[in-house]
């Protein structure tokens, strides 16, 4: 069922993991029209119209309201926190013997809060009622269910412990929640405070300063030399807005651009791993998502191979998935994966040690759990790090910006003063 795309892995190394090439060929949002008609002359006309999981009353302004409901619902997102709650569930309905469809029926009504997801289970749902497994429905929803969530289900449908799996999964993806969560945080502080000072400086230089601009100049005096160089950056942002406006549009579009290419793609993620401060926290966060998906993938009976490569189109990251690619092609000849991870920076030597015992004991799975655990442990220390490190450097940015404005304002201000009282 898994099939390796075949490319030019040493010059391009963009082959891609696909579970299954079998999509439906109808789409879940096309339109179904039953007709129900009595064998005998007079005819019963039972039409009922469906667009996706959603009814269609024949009323043209409720039906168009309907489906703009049901287009921002099937292009929202679902959160790594119901998913989790969802497989979470599902386990322990299995476990407890209930069939499939009827438990899927049940979270349909449990995910009212979820609309992209509970329209999703419904359709899960459906397809299993119509002859699929699990993870052939989950394949038509790969914007929410990754890679690797989706091996482990097959794997677990195959070996008969889908529940085992399951509650595995939904403890996986709680940790990722986690791990996104924390290294959100570390970041949303210094950038809310950075934007919010760079909105009030630039309010500044275009309604505050031109006023006290004509004020300075009826005076005649020299204006101090930090009063000078803010005038100017007022008068530019003036003068030249719509330039300004202009360029930052066509920043904003070509950054867009190429980070849709895959030299855009691998350079963005390179440069997130090699910044300052921030770096180590993106490191560590790949780091842990590498060692627990390649504990749960190994732990699922998934061969070195299949997990390598899932884990490499699973990781969100171009630089680890390059290296972890190259390393599987590897392990095809023979070379052992501490091998393969040893000639770059990407892996700490700790995690290589590991993975080198792990090999040689046959507890890989094992052993990759506790790297996975020590990681995230290191991530809540960054975090921390981060906090103090970064509250100081905030503050004396904010009191260096503030204090030239404010300067630039009262030097002026006290020129005047200081002629006034002379005269």
């Amino acid at each position: 069922m898994a099939e390796i795309a075949k490319t030019n892995f040493a010059t391009e190394g963009t082959e891609s993991f696909k579970l299954s090439e079998g999509k439906k060929e109808v789409s879940k949002a096309e339109k179904v029209v039953l007709n129900i008609q009595e064998e005998k002359g007079g005819i019963i006309s039972l039409e009922k119209k469906t667009f996706g999981d959603i009814a269609l009353t024949g009323n043209p302004i409720v039906d168009t309201f309907r489906k703009i409901n049901h287009y921002f619902v099937s292009h929202s997102s679902v959160s790594l926190e119901a998913k989790a709650n969802f497989y979470h569930l599902l386990s322990v309905m299995i476990n407890a013997g209930m069939p499939m469809v009827k438990a899927l029926r049940s979270l349909v009504s449990q995910s009212d809060k979820e609309p992209k997801l509970q329209m999703i289970i419904n359709g899960i749902a459906n397809d299993i009622e119509s002859g699929q497994s699990l993870s052939e429905s989950m394949l038509d929803y790969s914007d929410v269910f990754a890679d690797q969530e989706i091996g482990m289900v097959e794997s677990g449908e195959a070996s008969g412990q889908l529940s085992r799996v399951l509650d595995n999964l939904a403890k996986d993806v709680e940790k990722a929640h986690s791990i996104a969560s924390k290294v959100k945080g570390a970041m949303m502080y210094p950038i809310v405070i950075f934007t919010l000072l760079i909105g009030v400086v630039v309010a500044m230089l275009v309604f505050v300063i031109p006023k006290l601009e004509e004020l300075f100049a009826s005076s005649g005096a020299q204006l101090p030399l930090v009063t000078r160089i803010v005038v100017a950056l007022s008068d530019f942002f003036i003068e030249q807005k719509f330039i300004l406006i202009a360029v930052i549009l066509i920043l904003v579009g070509a950054f867009v651009l190429v980070s849709k290419t895959d030299f855009g793609k691998y350079a963005i993620d390179k440069t997130k791993i090699s910044i300052p401060i921030f770096g180590k926290l993106f490191r560590e966060a790949y780091l842990a998502r590498f060692a627990r998906s390649l504990s749960n993938l190994m732990d699922s009976n998934i061969s070195i191979v299949k997990t390598m490569e899932i884990t490499a189109n699973s990781i969100g990251n171009e630089v680890f998935r390059k290296k972890l690619l190259l390393a599987m092609e590897d392990i095809k000849q023979g070379i052992p994966l501490a091998e393969n991870l040893s000639d770059n920076d990407l892996f700490p030597p700790m995690l290589i040690s590991m993975v080198d015992v792990g090999e040689k004991t046959a507890q890989l799975d094992k052993i990759m759990a506790k790297v996975a655990d020590f990681y995230e442990s290191e991530l809540d220390t960054a975090v921390a790090g981060i906090s103090k490190i970064i509250e100081p450097v905030i503050l004396i940015f904010i009191g260096v910006t503030v204090g030239t404005v404010v300067a630039a304002i009262m030097l002026p201000i006290m020129q005047l003063s200081d002629i006034a009282g002379a005269i």
